[in-house]
């Protein structure tokens, strides 16, 4: 009796344990790129990404970040090799991306933002129209991370008018390059990648960047003056290729948003408490700070940044909607 049934006994037992056994998925791994530096507020927003997803997708779905030297692409070099697909995400200063398409340049266009508050409204606006965009170079936007205020690192002190000519400024988009060159300085738009051996030579002694850039960089080292001109709030994209969005499924896509959501909500939540920090940390490492700069120097910068975002403004334009996200 019981060898006649032990074969069916088996195979019920076997049955039974592969019904309660966990189903094994292969993990899909999801490369993002980013150039700046792991302390930077871009590359922070990029590892809460990566927490975030792995959390949500109970680890079936991992994002590697490369930031700085592990990321292989250099300056809008990054946009083309998302857009291709060469790796599936890119974290991505808005600077870079606006080479491809003016549009991801509003939000850095010259004192367009007072305060946090109207540089998330007007990303807010603009979202629909930035989606679309990114839609057209093989992209899907997933969140932005906002930049603390950018100003002026310099070797000497920016007191005056007269301060401005004598800057040798590494700029980050046409829009800042063209300010500066209208106030009689040397401007060179360049990558943030570029900007150490620029450095040491010499050849830049000056940088328009945030607090938060700047004291990834360890600008200090040669630039020991900051100068708080508030001169724009500038975003960082991160994308994805839109290939690879298409290959995943929906709960893959459902995690990606999900964590999107979480990780841009905690940036612009956050990004007011990193000036504090990043002026303790440049404090720390002896530099001068000027949080009040002379009214020449902003009557200055806010004449060239008016003319040129006027300039800006003809060059490409805009539709009444996206118009209406600067007022």
């Amino acid at each position: 009796m019981y060898r006649k049934h032990s074969g069916y006994f088996l195979a019920a037992s076997l049955t039974a344990a592969i019904a309660v056994a966990p189903v094994a998925y292969a993990q899909t791994t999801l490369k993002l790129i980013n150039e700046y530096p792991a302390t930077s507020i871009t590359a922070t927003a990029d590892l809460n990404f990566a927490e975030q997803v792995n959390k949500l997708s109970q680890g079936s779905l991992e994002v590697k970040t490369l930031q700085e030297k592990d990321n292989p692409f250099k300056g809008v070099d990054q946009v083309d090799a998302v857009s291709k697909g060469d790796v599936q995400m890119g974290t991505i200063f808005g600077g870079i991306l606006g080479a491809k398409d003016s549009l991801f340049l509003l939000s850095s266009l010259p004192f367009a933002s007072k305060d946090f508050k109207q540089a998330r409204a007007i990303y807010t606006c603009a979202k629909p129209a930035l989606e679309a965009r990114a839609q057209a170079l093989n992209t899907r936007l997933l969140y932005v991370t906002p930049w603390p205020p950018s100003g002026i690192w310099s070797v000497k002190p920016v007191a005056n008018a007269g301060d401005l000519k004598n800057l040798k400024i590494r700029t980050y988009d046409q829009t800042s390059k063209a300010v500066f060159q209208n106030l009689g300085a040397e401007s060179v738009n360049l990558p943030y990648s570029a900007l150490a051996e620029k450095l040491a030579a010499g050849e830049v002694n000056a940088v328009l960047t945030s607090g938060d850039g700047g004291a990834g960089r360890k600008l200090w080292d040669h630039l020991p003056n900051f100068t708080a001109v508030n001169y724009s709030i500038p975003l960082s994209y991160t994308i994805i290729n839109n290939d690879t969005w298409n290959k995943l499924s929906p709960e893959q896509q459902s995690t990606l948003t999900k964590a999107a959501e979480q990780v841009s909500e905690a940036s612009w939540s956050g990004v007011e408490k990193r000036i504090d920090a990043n002026y303790a940390r440049m404090q720390e490492n002896k530099m001068t700070l000027n949080k009040t700069p002379s009214a020449a120097v902003m009557e200055a910068l806010s004449k060239a940044g008016a003319a040129e975002t006027a300039s800006w403004m003809k060059a490409n334009p805009l539709d009444e909607r996206e118009k209406a996200c600067l007022n």
